[in-house]
């Protein structure tokens, strides 16, 4: 077989960046989870539930998409491309949010294209949330740098090597890699040839990248020459292995697709034709948490045409409704509707003002969606604050984005304090992204989802009511060196309570059991000797009344 033919004949894209491979005993790459460790690592976490990220490459123009039509400053600022004279005002009435001033737009419910577009009938179903005024300070206004500051979640002024997925991910699965085996479900999945930086971890992409996860085709049926005994031959035997080990795991594709596909998505979307995708890992039990979907051509400083579906932003609008609105009744229909949640983004907003082009350059904030039957429908935050604006003509943002990751992150996965501030970069005394929003015109702040599963003891703001405090154990590392190959473990309770303190594996199976009674307020310490068990990476995880937090400790002989 030709090297080009080889590549071809890769069923995930040819990315060997997101395919598993195990060369000199080094198992590696694209799947991997173990289900005990997943449990263990994300226990206030219900099984199955799903994060869906739609990418809105290019910088989508928010006050396009949804309109504050009956601001004077937008119908000034918005001559040639707004919503602007009174018969597009009144019509405007038939698509608005309530009573917010506000109009979804129309091109997101109806269509001259598809009848599928229904944003505002989701909507008004209480399963889309509008967070308006979403960015973060110092914003930059470069595609590439304000994409990575998204995908990071990190500070304009501060660069990451990591994805803000990744990180996450590297929580579910801490030993990933090393303990990938056959029949494992990737942690996340992106729909594409290459694996977006959300998903790096600090040593390896987290996730796997495949264009069509239900044409897989068997690439252990490929017949080859013999391996020449050269240094080009050692290139081509390790290429092969990968060619085999992609085919070991792809079988599992393999296993749960079928050849057809089982449900109906509008074939000129590209949107909807990933997240049939999507759709088709999900309905079948597929374990991923994380997929991600990419839309280009936001970038719309030329002729942005917002308002009709045959092109620029009218018709990505309306792609990207119809994808959602036809994925939505898609889940509906399959009945598991209620473990899955999606949220877009997009880089920056555009300029309040619209230019000679008849197009808008590169702003600041906008409004980002999520969706989803989990999802507690309203808008969130005031109004685009059109008379107030910073030294370059942009609005001011309202709601860091990072606010929306911590939202998922607590009241979706149910994750702690401790866990979201790491992932999240943040190294403040409380947390800097509060995940209570505003409801539009209103005193009431609540939750982005309708049964939030943040973990008890975090009170409404976000913070974490000191109940009971788990510190780090020392020494660590731990071995025979230190203490006589033993470890302490302290913690402190706020009051009487029933605890429970357990070790775990990287696999996730309990090895030790060290407390399992009622304790009294205050500190308290015991010791862990990991007399008997191997070096590596251990959990200790500590259970006061009904909750619990976990923490690692590495064990060296």
């Amino acid at each position: 077989m030709k090297r080009r033919d080889l590549l071809k004949a890769l069923p995930i894209g040819a990315a060997f960046a997101g395919i598993p491979f195990s060369v000199g005993g080094f198992s590696g790459r694209a799947f991997g989870k173990s289900p005990l460790l997943s449990g263990l690592l994300n226990a206030q976490s219900a099984d199955g539930k799903v994060l869906v990220i739609i990418n809105l490459a290019g910088g989508n123009d928010g006050l396009n998409t949804i309109i504050p039509y009956h601001d004077p400053l937008y119908i000034s600022n918005r001559q040639k491309i707004g919503f602007t004279t009174p018969g597009e005002t009144a019509m405007l009435d038939g698509f608005k949010l309530r009573d917010t001033g506000l109009a979804i737009n129309p091109n997101m419910d109806t269509s001259a294209t598809s009848g599928n577009a229904a944003m505002l009938k989701l909507f008004n179903a209480g399963k889309l949330a509008v967070v308006q005024n979403v960015g973060y300070s110092n914003p930059s206004l470069s595609h590439f740098r304000s994409t990575d500051i998204w995908n990071t979640s990190s500070d304009s002024s501060v660069i990451l090597s990591t994805g803000w997925a990744g990180r996450f991910l590297e929580t579910v699965d801490t030993n990933y890699p090393a303990d990938v085996k056959p029949g494992d479900d990737p942690l996340a999945i992106q729909i594409g040839p290459a694996l977006n930086p959300v998903f790096q971890g600090s040593r390896i992409g987290m996730g796997l990248s495949v264009v069509d996860p239900s044409t897989y085709s068997a690439a252990a049926a490929y017949n080859d020459d013999p391996v020449p005994q050269t240094n080009a031959g050692a290139e081509l035997d390790y290429v092969r292995s990968i060619l085999i080990q992609s085919d070991i795991y792809g079988s599992r594709f393999k296993s749960l697709f079928p050849s057809k596909p089982a449900n109906k998505y509008p074939t000129a979307n590209p949107l909807a034709q990933q997240l049939q995708k999507v759709a088709w890992c999900i309905s079948r039990g597929m374990t991923t948490k994380v997929y991600f979907v990419n839309m280009g051509g936001f970038d719309t400083h030329v002729q942005q045409n917002s308002k009709n579906a045959t092109a620029g932003q009218g018709l990505l609008l309306n792609y990207l409704a119809e994808a959602i609105s036809v994925f939505q009744k898609d889940l509906e229909t399959l009945k598991i509707d209620d473990k899955v949640v999606g949220m877009t983004y997009s880089e920056f907003g555009r300029r309040v003002n619209d230019n000679d082009s008849f197009g808008t350059d590169h702003g600041t904030c906008a409004p980002q969606f999520l969706f989803g039957t989990p999802i507690a429908g309203e808008v969130y935050g005031d109004n685009p604050d059109l008379s107030n604006l910073d030294s370059n003509a942009d609005l001011i943002w309202k709601h860091d984005f990072r606010q929306l990751y911590a939202s998922v992150l607590a009241d979706w996965f149910g994750l702690d304090k401790n866990v979201r501030k790491g992932i999240l970069n943040d190294t403040s005394t409380n947390e800097r992204f509060l995940f209570d929003f505003k409801v539009n015109g209103s005193g009431k702040s609540q939750s982005l989802f309708k049964n939030p599963a943040r973990p008890s003891g975090v009170s409404a703001s976000g913070a974490a009511v000191a109940n009971f405090q788990l510190e780090q154990n020392y020494p660590n590392p731990f071995g025979p060196s230190s203490l006589g190959q033993a470890t302490q473990i302290r913690f402190s309770l706020a009051q009487t309570s029933s605890v429970t303190l357990e070790v775990f594996d990287s696999r996730g199976a309990l090895v030790a059991s060290l407390l399992n009674t009622r304790l009294g307020r205050g500190a308290h310490e015991t010791i862990f000797s990991g007399k008997g068990l191997n070096s590596g990476t251990y959990y200790y995880r500590l259970g006061v009344d009904n909750s619990v937090v976990t923490k690692t400790m590495t064990l060296i002989k």
